[in-house]
């Protein structure tokens, strides 16, 4: 239900945001700094003691083995990552809803219970999980930004699907975190909750539209945490800040019930995903949602169980370097290189590839998210007089010129026609790839850019998300992984002659110092349906990156 809002936009939008600041307790409370980077702040500023600084450091497949071991008590992880959670938001402004206080109670029952039975919840034992704004909690709001969604707290039986699985794999539910409004822009900031930074350099982005889960999973403020993806939302924000994700083809993991900025819009799949700072991590949520069977509660879901498998002890990997339409910054070019050499001296081979046309299939999405001639938002935005943010602008000028014509349906079917075929000249093209390769088979996957950029600075990301987005057109699993971080004495800006406005806006405003210090990472895409293949192939990338 969407309440009709009887006070002004922003008086609800602070009085939120009061609200939600008045769950951090006083003693976890630090005082404010103008440091750029503050990845460190959680460690050095006295909230949490020395053994909880030692938990929320440590990965959450170990946490989970100390747990079950009862070398650790749920309740005691759950208070550290609460205290760090804390700390991340007065740093970064990354959390939504606060439920420091219910996981609490939580967690003590779950240590009673395993006390009593020694029987554990499921592979998620005892585990804080935080969960990317859009997904129903029961007691708590769902705005996605949205002012004329406050308010509306949902009850036990609105909760999402992975809200139920992340509490049947045991679970414990501590947080949620912020999104751009309608979740539709690559940076996370709204008329409710404001923007979050990056804690690597707050000048910069914490990408979008899982950029709350971003920046707090960066400051270890949670072990693992669900984000969700339709053309970016879980790599862009991984990638500008240093962290292990999943992509998944839609069917995999459980998304019936989450809230949706654009409701209907089912052309292109949103589909949600693990994010973390340690790969294992993203394994062990993978590994424990399809366990739960998700397809006997989604319709939506196949009936694929988790696969072991094998790969090839020599691969050959598919490397972007420039997708035609915007090529990368310095900091991306040089990952690409670094991870290409080192998948060389691992003995893997990597071939330079240009992707089929991506300059149509950014067309295309375009063509899908607006295909209400942008009538939904409008909506939801009018309902509490709110502005449109800086990075809805297409959308709002989408709406004003088709007021007197909105499109048809059958505008859909040319659009969803359009997009069938283009799936068929990217699987065609793929699968070409096998006379490069050397291995008699196409490419085992492709190691790209997730965006032009290490890490945007604030409001510039530019519009160009077409290096994530070409793969939820076909629907293509994908990874992120971490390579470095800006280094302004090797990330010169070259003299370089843009082919397009777009181009030229992020080439014009690169300047290695204002991005200095930002995580530089890529993605590396498999085909449909491969989950499995892609975080296995990320491991043979991430250790090799390491022997480097």
């Amino acid at each position: 239900m969407t309440l009709v809002p009887s006070a002004p936009w922003q008086e609800i939008a602070q009085a939120k945001r009061d609200a939600r600041d008045a769950l951090i307790p006083v003693d976890w409370r630090i005082s404010s700094t103008d440091a750029k980077n503050v990845i460190d702040v959680p460690r050095t500023c006295g909230v949490l003691s020395p053994k909880e600084t030692e938990i929320t450091e440590t990965d959450a497949l170990t946490l989970v083995e100390k747990l079950l071991e009862g070398q650790l008590k749920s309740y005691d992880v759950t208070l550290a990552f609460c205290k760090r959670a804390a700390v991340a938001q007065q740093l970064t402004n990354c959390l939504t809803e606060i439920l420091f206080d219910t996981a609490l109670e939580n967690a003590k029952i779950i240590d009673e219970e395993y006390a009593r039975t020694g029987a554990p919840l499921g592979p998620l034992h005892g585990l804080p999980v935080s969960l990317k704004d859009n997904f129903y909690i029961e007691g708590v709001d769902t705005t996605v930004g949205f002012v004329a969604w406050a308010n509306d707290p949902a009850k036990k039986e609105k909760e999402s699907e992975m809200t139920k699985i992340m509490r049947d794999c045991g679970a414990v539910l501590f947080c949620k975190t912020n999104v751009p409004t309608a979740m539709m822009m690559p940076e996370s900031y709204n008329n409710v909750w404001g923007y979050t930074c990056n804690p690597y350099n707050r000048d910069c982005s914490s990408g979008g539209s899982s950029g709350g889960e971003s920046a707090l999973l960066a400051l270890k403020g949670s072990p693992i945490g669900v984000g969700t993806d339709i053309g970016g939302s879980i790599r862009i924000p991984a990638s500008f800040c240093g962290l292990y994700s999943l992509k998944p083809s839609f069917g995999r993991f459980a998304t019936y019930g989450a809230r949706s900025g654009l409701p209907g819009q089912e052309a292109v799949r949103s589909i949600n995903g693990p994010m973390s700072t340690s790969l294992e991590a993203v394994e062990l949520w993978a590994k424990s949602v399809v366990g739960s069977e998700p397809w006997t509660r989604d319709p939506n879901m196949l009936p694929i169980p988790w696969r072991d498998l094998s790969v090839p002890e020599q691969l050959c990997f598919g490397l972007i370097m420039d997708n035609g339409v915007v090529k990368p910054t310095p900091p991306v070019t040089r990952a690409l290189l670094e991870t290409k050499k080192a998948l060389e001296a691992a003995g893997h081979k990597v071939v330079e590839w240009s992707p089929y046309k991506a300059a149509e299939s950014g067309a295309l999405l375009d063509r899908f998210f607006q295909g209400d001639g942008g009538v939904k938002i409008a909506q939801y935005l009018a309902l509490s007089g709110e502005p449109y943010p800086e990075g809805l602008s297409a959308y709002k000028a989408r709406h004003e010129s088709l007021k007197s014509s909105p499109p048809l349906v059958g505008d859909l079917w040319d659009m969803q026609s359009d997009r069938t075929a283009y799936c068929k000249k990217v699987l065609d093209y793929w699968l070409s790839s096998k006379t490069v390769t050397g291995t008699g088979r196409p490419f085992d996957a492709i190691i790209s850019p997730v965006t032009p950029f290490a890490a945007c600075p604030k409001m510039a990301f530019g519009g160009h998300v077409t290096y994530t987005s070409m793969w939820n057109i076909v629907d293509y699993s994908a990874t992120t992984f971490p390579v470095g971080f800006v280094d302004p004495s090797l990330d010169t800006k070259p003299a370089y002659e843009s082919r397009n406005e777009t181009e030229k806006g992020i080439w014009d405003r690169y300047d290695p110092q204002e991005v200095a210090g930002a995580p530089i990472s890529l993605q590396l895409v498999c085909q449909r349906l491969e989950e499995e293949k892609a975080l296995k192939l990320t491991r043979v990338v991430a250790d090799s990156l390491k022997k480097a």
